[in-house]
């Protein structure tokens, strides 16, 4: 939902907005890499924690 609301910033500021001395290019960089975190996904947050409740080893391709 965050992205979306930079997304739709980026697209409202214009060309400008993509300059590198942009506040809102580095909150649009920013913003676009923590999304592709995996620790971002709840899906992925849920199995790597019940895995360590079950006391199971870590799927090393959650990560």
């Amino acid at each position: 939902m965050c992205i979306e609301a930079v997304d739709r910033l980026m697209a409202s500021a214009g060309a400008t907005s993509f300059l590198d001395n942009s506040e809102l290019q580095r909150l649009f960089r920013d913003s676009h890499m923590t999304g592709a975190h995996a620790y971002t996904d709840y899906d992925v947050c849920a199995q790597i924690l019940g895995r360590a409740v079950m006391g199971m080893e870590a799927d090393p391709t959650m990560v």
